[in-house]
Parts: C-alpha cells; sequence; structure tokens
C-alpha cells in the first residue's frame, strides 16, 4: 500500500479520534496515542517512527477542519510534554494568521472551540480556554479503551533522617551509628 493511501486512511481515523475527543471538556490526545489509534482504526500499520508520517496527517485533518468550517481540531493533539507541535501552526497558516507568541494560548481558544462545536460539556459560567496541565493536575486523555484519567500519583512521604549523620532511621527512630 502507498503512503499516500495509508495517509487517507489514518487522516479520516485521526478526524474520527479529534472529534471523540472533543466531546469531553479538557480531553486531549498525545501524538504517539493518536498514532496507535489510526493504526488501530485503520488497520493499516507501519514500522516508520511516528514523527515522520504523523505531521502529515495532522495536516490533513486540519486542512478538512478548515475546508469544512469545523474548529481546528488538531489543537487536541499534543506532544509528550503537552505542548502542540509545530504542525498546529498549519491551523494559522490555513486561516491567514499571524503566529501568535504564545502558540498555547491560542491552542487553549482552539480547544475550547473545539469542545464547544462538539457538545462537550462546558462550565456553566462559559469556562476559560483550557491550558493542558504540565506537571499537576489530571489531565485526561482519549485511549483506545476509551477517556482514561492520568492523575499524578501521590508522591512518597520523606523518610526520617538522624540529625547527625543524615542517615535514613529505622522505624523505632534511633540511630545505631551515632
Amino acid at each position: 500500500m502507498t503512503f499516500r493511501d495509508a495517509a487517507v486512511a489514518w487522516s479520516l481515523a485521526a478526524h474520527e479520534v479529534l472529534a471523540e475527543c472533543a466531546s469531553g471538556y479538557g480531553h486531549f490526545v498525545t501524538i504517539n496515542e493518536m498514532a496507535e489509534r489510526v493504526q488501530e482504526m485503520s488497520g493499516i500499520r507501519t514500522d516508520a517512527p511516528t514523527r515522520t508520517w504523523m505531521d502529515a496527517i495532522l495536516r490533513k485533518v486540519a486542512r478538512r477542519c478548515h475546508n469544512a468550517g469545523e474548529p481546528p481540531l488538531t489543537a487536541l493533539c499534543v506532544k509528550q510534554n503537552h505542548k502542540v507541535g509545530d504542525s498546529y501552526k498549519y491551523v494559522l497558516e490555513l486561516a491567514h494568521l499571524p503566529i501568535p507568541a504564545d502558540l498555547e494560548v491560542h491552542a487553549a481558544y482552539a480547544r475550547w472551540q473545539c469542545y464547544a462545536a462538539y457538545g462537550a460539556d462546558i462550565p456553566s459560567d462559559g469556562g476559560i480556554p483550557p491550558l493542558i496541565p504540565r506537571n499537576g493536575g489530571a489531565p485526561r486523555r482519549v485511549t483506545p479503551a476509551g477517556v482514561a484519567s492520568t492523575a499524578k500519583p501521590d508522591p512518597e512521604p520523606r523518610k526520617a533522617v538522624c540529625a547527625s549523620c543524615f542517615t535514613e532511621l529505622p522505624a523505632n527512630g534511633v540511630c545505631y551509628y551515632c
């Protein structure tokens, strides 16, 4: 199968995944999760690294959304660090808009448009465009099994240490070295 044929099937699947993602306020999907989902849904697999082909798929989805007057669903697809990739700039190019100083804020407004257009339960006050939390909170993702919360695990409590030699104390609290 040619890359062109595979890309068409993958972009159709990607649009479906992103539309599903947009139906839940605050939901998003990472590029690697998206790559796995579109291959699974289309039945077309590749051994090529995701970074070599996913940008082309997201561009196809961006063109489809732009031409159909839909909000830019590609704003819902982020890198592992929860930032939009360079492919998101293509959305702005299609709309003949300048690249803003803070691309993340622009993408947050675009995500909000997606949630509103696809019937997500937006807070009654209208909410604010959601930035995706990077080091806290519980971001929600679309995974092959559906929507999953990726809550950060609670940190382990700090162990008690001896005030003199700074070694970890045993359960009884008595330092055997001092």
